[in-house]
């Protein structure tokens, strides 16, 4: 089954990753992805497989892929605007 533009942001999207955090994932540009998933592109198969990877990897864990992140949740819950790296330390 192909991924298509709208597929391939819905993919990213549900990973919760910006289109930089997809492009370093993945090994390539940011520019890459955007035009991915503005439909001006065709993955070429090698990225095509890792996008089929990632939505299969996406698909049986979704119950984990909807969660929070923990530095979220930790902000949320403290009222923070942002965290250090000894906040994620803490225990809850």
């Amino acid at each position: 089954m192909s991924l298509n533009a709208q597929d391939i942001r819905t993919l990213r999207q549900r990973l919760g990753w910006s289109v930089a955090e997809m492009a370093r994932r993945m090994g390539c540009s940011t520019d890459l992805v955007t035009k991915w998933e503005s439909g001006a592109l065709v993955p070429e198969p090698e990225s095509l497989n890792q996008l089929r990877y990632l939505r299969d990897h996406a698909d049986g864990n979704s119950e984990r892929t909807l969660q929070k992140p923990v530095a979220e949740v930790r902000m949320e819950a403290g009222r923070l605007s942002q965290l250090t790296h000894r906040d994620l330390l803490k225990d809850s």
